[in-house]
């Protein structure tokens, strides 16, 4: 109420248009605190949101406020907690598989090129929903009852958590990219990437964020970022807002209802990431590589910011040894005193390249500790060049060229968890404090033969953790 009340105050003394800079909105205003516009007010006077049902892992990146950290503790013993997986019945290869989410009844949904499937806690299949030959690429979003995703013919979908049947079915633009990015529902309002088209600092790329009624599909804004968007990320926030970066590290703080454009900070011009930002301690922490697309090397580097959240000024970055190809996850690390901030490092489908996981403190950006991960073994990523034919049987995108590791997820006990380009999931932690992990009792992984996209990340419940691989899902208790 506070804050519709300031919207009111500041729409009193200055006129906003929905479609101008921040900075237009209240010129000479002191405090660009002030300068919502009136519609921000209206949109939400007088609105007793419906408690939103509480779900174990929401969306591809767990739950708001905390997204990549999980409530529960996760099983560090790898092989020894496996308790079954998932593949297509016909052969492994003959699909590709995304995101994964978990409800409050530990149930499964995976979403991948050929459709969304339901499991219960036990692996039995539920129910599946069939896309093709539209694939849904992005990592899907539970909210009430309904699950959202999107998919490659420019279709934003409303699926009925309890039978897969389609609520509602909005065609946003003519196609939606094939990168691997995330649906994301909250407060009543599903946001997309779409407009997929050149140019872009790489290639075709989304060139427009769409936010849709929840309950009717119907498009209620759309917004062009100043640089198109790659495996689009976007993570709400307080006060009804929510954060993303374009492929520059470029950061946007939007209005969740009326797509105002509160502050935006950072980026590299001409250049190209496959990481996505991340939320915590305050602060927005964005990726960006320092090169142009088209330069491959495990030694490129990168920058890690941190922007305030209120204002998006700059409070730290830091300059990452290899690319920064993967979205971080911000939270309470094992053994580590406040914030921490895990970010996964690697140039991906360059063999011989190594990848390794960094810790650093939210606070400073000082480096904590580091896991250094096996380097890529073949030409492709594990069970690319395997799958190629069988995918192409089935009509899908015959290669997944996922990034380097999937997104991590930092669980209850501060283990991280991250899957790895050629196969392994790992589980990470620094027992003894010397900044290096290596051991039994600092490293376990489970392996999986296969590589994980970007929008792969572990998702945790109450006894359970699931992560996709590009080709099979693989549950732990």
């Amino acid at each position: 109420m506070a804050r519709i009340f300031r919207a009111a105050v500041a729409a009193g003394f200055c006129a906003g248009s929905l479609g101008h800079a921040v900075e237009a909105d209240c010129k000479g205003e002191e405090s660009p605190g002030l300068a919502f516009i009136q519609a921000k007010a209206l949109a939400r006077d007088g609105a007793i949101a419906k408690k939103e049902l509480e779900y174990s892992w929401a969306s591809g990146r767990g739950n708001f406020p905390n997204y990549g950290v999980a409530k529960d503790p996760a099983p560090f013993d790898l092989p020894k907690r496996f308790a079954w997986s998932w593949s297509f019945p016909l052969g492994r290869f003959k699909v590709l598989t995304y995101g994964t989410a978990i409800d409050h009844l530990r149930n499964v949904y995976l979403s991948g090129a050929d459709g969304v499937r339901k499991f219960d806690s036990s692996g039995e299949l539920l129910w599946q929903y069939a896309s093709l030959p539209a694939e849904m690429m992005d990592a899907p979003s539970l909210l009430n009852g309904r699950l959202y995703g999107s998919d490659t013919h420019g279709n934003v979908v409303a699926l009925d958590m309890d039978d897969g049947q389609v609520r509602w079915k909005e065609q946003v633009s003519a196609r939606i990219c094939q990168d691997n990015g995330f649906t994301m529902a909250k407060d009543g309002v599903v946001l997309a990437a779409s407009d997929c088209r050149e140019p872009s600092p790489n290639g075709e790329a989304n060139h427009l964020v769409k936010a849709l009624n929840a309950s009717s599909g119907k498009q209620l804004w759309t917004y062009a970022p100043d640089t198109a968007v790659w495996n689009f990320l976007p993570l709400f926030v307080d006060e009804g807002d929510f954060v993303f970066q374009d492929m520059t590290g470029k950061v946007y703080r939007l209005d969740l209802h009326t797509g105002h454009v509160i502050w935006k900070s950072g980026g590299k011009e001409g250049t190209w990431t496959d990481g996505s930002a991340a939320v915590g301690n305050g602060m927005v922490f964005a990726v960006n590589n320092n090169h142009p697309p088209g330069v491959a090397s495990e030694y490129l580097p990168g920058t890690l910011s941190a922007y305030n959240l209120s204002t998006g000024k700059l409070v730290w970055k830091e300059v990452t040894q290899r690319p920064p190809n993967n979205a971080p996850a911000v939270g309470k690390v094992k053994n580590l005193p406040g914030m921490s901030v895990v970010m996964p490092l690697c140039e991906q489908v360059l063999q011989g390249a190594h990848c390794d996981v960094h810790v650093y403190n939210a606070d400073t950006g000082a480096l904590r500790w580091v896991f250094h991960g096996p380097a890529q073994k073949g030409i492709l990523q594990a069970g690319d060049s395997e799958g190629q034919t069988d995918r192409s049987y089935m009509g899908i995108r015959t290669l997944c060229l996922p990034n380097g590791w999937s997104a991590p997820t930092i669980d209850a006990d501060g283990t991280v968890f991250v899957g790895h380009e050629d196969g392994n999931f790992y589980a990470l932690r620094d027992m003894d404090g010397d900044g290096a992990i290596f051991g039994d009792d600092e490293v376990q992984l489970y392996d999986t033969y296969a590589a994980f996209s970007g929008s792969s990340a572990p998702a945790v419940g109450p006894g359970i953790m699931a992560i996709a691989s590009c080709d099979s899902l693989f549950v732990f208790k």
